[in-house]
């Protein structure tokens, strides 16, 4: 069963990633997400770069992780970064992209590499009005503290 119902919408999105040298001993160069834009204009790449496209689509389930990182400073979009055969010499490539702050912190969880870029304005304006739409924030409540309730009575 697809759960594709849950897809409030999605972005393509063209990424670049590439070597960036360092002034270090024992790691002379890494390897860094670099630039993002739409799916539908070309980037240039050069000799160690790569540019592959990739989706990041917005699920209805987390939209609390959309407006986490939408009510930071500077919100993000999260590339999901994979090397081949766990070499980090090679080129690796953007395995997934998400605009979810949750999903990125799994990802870390799950010792995945994680690199960001600053969401563009235009995105971070249409996820805020998807957000708003769909979201609405659980009330909290306070609880009692269970040294004041009855034995009897407590959860």
């Amino acid at each position: 069963m697809s759960a594709k119902f849950l897809v409030l919408g999605e972005l393509a999105i063209n990424v670049k990633i590439g070597k960036v040298m360092q002034k270090s001993p024992w790691q002379p160069f890494r390897w860094q997400v670099l630039e993002m834009g739409p799916a539908d204009i070309s980037m240039s790449q050069g000799p160690d770069e790569l540019v592959q496209t990739v989706k990041a689509e917005v699920y209805q389930d987390q939209l609390q992780g959309y407006f986490l990182n939408l009510d930071t400073e500077i919100p993000y979009i999260f590339f999901c970064v994979r090397y081949p055969e766990d070499d980090k010499t090679r080129m690796p490539s953007v395995f997934e992209a998400t605009l979810s702050y949750d999903e990125a912190a799994r990802w870390m969880d799950s010792n995945e590499e994680v690199q960001t870029l600053p969401l563009p304005a235009p995105v971070a304006s249409w996820l805020a009005e998807l957000v708003q739409a769909k979201y609405q924030p659980e009330t909290k409540q306070r609880r009692r503290p269970q040294s004041f309730v009855k034995p009897g009575e407590r959860r």
